[in-house]
């Protein structure tokens, strides 16, 4: 498998559940390591950076989100300015400006002294995001960050993701399984089917009913959407198929 991701993009991770997309992030991240080949963070291979360094760099937000943890959310927040602190632990000035302001962009300022235990899901979220942009990293992977969230706060979470990359230039990994918001946050989707990437390509190369049919195994409608025009995924009751074995697949798109 090869994957790169660069600056100024948002890269949609997709696949059916088992395909190995949380699997490919942890090994992106160090989490895991490879039994063969590499990765590389800017040229160099992961295994060089340390964990200090590869904090400044890179965020993860997991699956399953904030714990119940005994902070509130300004606390928490802070921690992401760990990576970039000295041997004393302690937050200076600039910590907090970086915190004021993630805080404001995020829209937590009023919930900065609640404790993260009395939020909500969403409202989680939105802190997990924060505390991720006051780590500043160049790199942000996200493991289906909408899960549980209703619409709202999935669009709230995707919006400001996308606010971010496109005002810092981030790079961005994000698995989901939704394709419609996939395709309406990405600027490059990867689908993995079975342990590989199997097609790869713009939104409106692989939300393709063929490529739906192979992955998924069912047979979706495609339309576009009346206002951005990327494709969108209508699915269709009694109409699942037998999925095509990673054996017999051929990608198209690279």
């Amino acid at each position: 498998m090869d994957l790169s991701i660069h600056r100024g993009e948002i890269v949609g991770l997709l696949g059916p559940n088992g395909s190995g997309k949380t699997t490919l992030l942890r090994l992106l991240c160090g989490e895991e390591l490879p039994d063969s080949g590499g990765v590389e963070l800017e040229g160099r291979d992961l295994k060089q950076w340390s964990s200090r360094e590869r904090a400044k760099k890179m965020a993860v937000l997991p699956q399953e989100g904030l714990p119940s943890v005994p902070f509130t959310v300004e606390e928490v927040i802070m921690m992401g300015r760990h990576p970039h602190q000295g041997i004393w632990p302690w937050a200076g000035d600039g910590d907090q400006k970086t915190v004021e302001r993630v805080m404001t962009d995020t829209q937590v300022m009023q919930d900065r002294d609640r404790p993260i235990r009395l939020l909500s899901g969403g409202e989680r979220q939105r802190v997990a995001i924060a505390k991720a942009m006051a780590q500043e990293p160049a790199l942000l992977f996200l493991d289906e960050p909408t899960t549980y969230l209703d619409i709202a706060h999935q669009l709230a979470v995707l919006d400001q993701i996308k606010r971010w990359q496109q005002t810092c230039g981030l790079a961005v990994l994000v698995v989901f399984h939704d394709l419609n918001l996939a395709a309406q946050y990405c600027d490059r989707l990867a689908i993995m089917k079975e342990g590989v990437i199997c097609h790869r390509g713009t939104p409106t190369e692989i939300i393709e009913e063929s490529v739906i049919q192979e992955v998924y195994g069912v047979k979706p409608l495609i339309i576009r959407h009346p206002e951005t025009h990327v494709p969108q995924v209508l699915l269709q009751s009694g109409k699942i198929l037998e999925p095509t074995r990673t054996s017999n697949v051929m990608s198209r798109h690279g």
